[in-house]
């Protein structure tokens, strides 16, 4: 067994899982953030919709009692009911949009406030990377989540491989069956989740440059 190789890829491991807690954390901030939204905008078209019928409702509801009070006057009831029945529908109209826009706002301050938190979650996963990019620099960025770090441990730790370009082609091996295989969609689902952050990990400027190193590395050991 490599133990040398086993520690440090134990060391990995721990990392990734730290920051993956975070980022967990930001997927499901996002996640309800989305349904929220939806749920508002659903909300607020109700909302107006009620407002301005109620509007309508009043207001023509206003002309008819007018209506009653000059029925001896057959053009002013005309002119009274159009009005009313007019005016209504234009109140209604301008209640029923301000209703629906200020849902709208109210949900987009909230949803703003739910971003920073999504984005800070995010910005603390990015520093723990950041912070020990020295103990991952042996790791190809493509590898550092949590069920790549676990398969690389578990196959080292079982001296299935001696090397880390051993380890990381038995891991593509299986991911491709995993990816073929129906019965494992949870766990390719997964992987996707995961390897969705490295686009944001890859933007640090320490780990653009530990990546390449580390590319290089590997590249040179599978060939030798």
């Amino acid at each position: 067994m490599n133990n040398g190789l086993l520690q440090k890829l134990i060391n990995a491991d721990r990392i990734c899982k730290q920051a993956n807690v975070h980022y967990q954390e930001a997927v499901k901030l996002e996640q309800q953030d989305m349904e929220q939204q939806a749920s508002t905008k659903r909300s607020a078209k109700i909302k107006g919709i009620v407002v301005g019928v109620a509007a309508w409702f009043i207001i023509g509801s206003l002309g008819n009692v007018l209506i009653a009070l000059v029925a001896d006057i057959e053009m002013l009831v005309m002119m009274v009911n159009n009005i009313s029945q007019l005016g209504g529908l234009a109140l209604g109209i301008i209640l029923g949009y301000g209703v629906y826009r200020k849902t709208k706002n109210d949900s987009k301050a909230g949803s703003a406030a739910r971003q920073k938190v999504i984005e800070k979650e995010k910005a603390a996963a990015q520093r723990i990377f950041d912070d020990n990019v020295d103990d991952l620099a042996f790791l190809p960025v493509d590898y550092w989540y949590p069920l790549a770090t676990e398969y690389l441990v578990k196959v080292v730790r079982a001296d299935r491989a001696d090397t880390l370009a051993e380890a990381l082609s038995m891991f593509d091996e299986q991911l491709h069956r995993w990816k073929i295989e129906e019965a494992n969609a949870e766990i390719v689902a997964q992987q996707r989740a995961q390897t969705a952050n490295l686009n944001s990990i890859r933007k640090s400027s320490k780990v653009s440059a530990i990546a390449n190193t580390a590319n290089a590395i590997v590249n040179i050991s599978s060939k030798l």
